[in-house]
């Protein structure tokens, strides 16, 4: 090693210094402490959890938007005042059983002081028409939601959550469904509101006796209805002989149906489903009358409430209510709604008469319902029966809002085939058709005849 070279010794100890090693020694004494790299790591992951939960949420924002209404649920300045005419249709065939046309509808009704306003819907027909004369069959749908994206006509799977309909257009029958008002076309929608619901009802009776569906048509038909349009069924068989004087309504099916709406929201309240219903009737009622305030909601469910009325079950933004029911009290309103005096009058004014349809009813019910109490139910049953009104009830043992409505929609196809005289292939001979109900005692007023499953 050259002189140079050696290393120099250290001042205090004679000891030659190794350089490097100081270095290393300065070097390791500048880095910061272990628990600042730790903290600049965490803060580090933060920044980068956060932009993923910005862009995830933006995601899920995009993902579950409610579509927008197109032109065709627009309707034109001037409407017609006679309900039930056709102011436009187009072809449509989303989901729709084998051997079935449809179009898509938007025809007139009234509201509430008989000015026209314009509803959109559905009308089904078989491909091939039948000979002879056939039926029209009037669906009204169950809780959609009420902003205008929740109206049926406007998903890809219309039919989602009803009775089958092939047995119907096998038939021949031709099958109209409404939107209802303020579904599809501008609001707000009638939540619950039955005359509104009921005249939007029979008058797509009308609008498929328009439209060229080349299908010869009789002057009969028949309602049927689930949950909400249970309810809108029931009205509408109601208002028929006035309404719709022209045409002969042979019998009304409702599914699992609201009834005393006073009764129908006690029993679910508190529930998950039972805070999302309250919310739909406050948000829907306060908008469509004069005098009710959504005060009635406690202020932590203001906000959630808001955002859940303008979200639809039947779209993409049902994600967004399952989140915002999520985050909702266990009690949504500040006070039961059946004890407001300023709700009174329009719980009362929306339950159906028990006797103020003079039609057969079949009222269907399962007994594990989570939604419509079967014990509100039976007691609207028994009210008919006692005025002497011609009824014919079945219970489901345990099936739920849900899980009732096809079994119970192959029993409104028989029993409606019944009324119509209908024995299956449109020819009128009065042959009785089958009951629909295997094992079932056919019964008419309480004790129900129940179904085994």
């Amino acid at each position: 090693m050259a002189a140079d070279d050696a290393p120099t010794p250290d001042p205090a100890t004679g000891v030659p210094r190794d350089e490097d090693a100081d270095a290393a020694t300065v070097d390791t004494d500048h880095r910061p402490p272990r628990r600042h790299r730790w903290a600049r790591r965490l803060l580090m992951a933060a920044g980068v959890l956060v932009v993923v939960l910005v862009v995830a949420g933006a995601l899920f924002l995009v993902l579950t938007r409610n579509p927008e209404p197109d032109d065709f649920y627009t309707p034109p300045d001037d409407l017609p005042d006679e309900p039930g005419t056709v102011l436009r249709s187009e072809p449509f065939d989303h989901g729709l059983p084998p051997g079935t046309r449809g179009w898509r509808v938007l025809y007139t009704s009234t509201d509430e002081d008989g000015d026209p306003i314009a509803v959109s819907g559905l009308v089904l027909a078989p491909r091939e028409a039948p000979d002879g004369p056939r039926p029209v069959l009037a669906w009204a749908h169950g809780t959609t939601g009420i902003a205008r994206p929740c109206a049926p006509s406007l998903t890809d799977r219309p039919l989602e959550g009803i009775p089958d309909l092939s047995g119907a257009i096998e038939r021949g029958w031709v099958v109209a469904l409404t939107d209802y008002p303020g579904l599809g076309t501008p609001g707000p929608h009638p939540y619950l509101v039955g005359d509104s619901e009921g005249r939007a009802v029979l008058d797509s009776v009308r609008a498929a006796h328009e439209l060229d569906t080349g299908v010869d048509l009789t002057d009969d038909y028949v309602i049927w209805g689930h949950s909400q349009g249970g309810h809108a069924a029931l009205f509408a068989g109601q208002l028929a002989a006035d309404h719709l004087p022209e045409h002969d309504l042979a019998g009304v099916a409702a599914i699992a149906p609201a009834t005393r709406l006073a009764d129908n929201l006690a029993a679910i309240e508190g529930s998950e489903i039972g805070n999302v219903l309250s919310i739909f009737a406050v948000e829907a009622w306060t908008r469509y009358y004069d005098g009710l305030d959504t005060d009635v909601l406690v202020p932590r469910a203001r906000r959630p409430a808001e955002r859940i009325a303008a979200a639809c079950i039947n779209q993409p933004s049902r994600f967004r209510l399952l989140v915002d029911a999520f985050t909702l009290p266990r009690t949504v309103t500040a006070r039961p709604i059946a004890d407001d005096p300023d709700w009174k009058g329009p719980l009362a004014a929306n339950a159906p008469d028990p006797g103020g349809i003079a039609a057969p009813v079949l009222v269907a019910q399962g007994l594990a319902d989570e939604v419509v109490a079967p014990e509100v139910t039976e007691g609207w049953v028994a009210d008919r029966c006692a005025a002497g009104a011609p009824t014919d009830f079945r219970t489901y043992p345990g099936l739920d809002h849900l899980s009732v409505v096809d079994p119970a929609g192959d029993a409104a196809l028989a029993w409606s085939a019944e009324r119509l005289a209908d024995d299956g292939d449109g020819d009128g001979d009065g042959d009785e058709a089958d009951s629909g109900d295997s094992g079932a005692t056919p019964s008419g007023c309480p004790p129900a005849a129940t179904v085994s499953r």
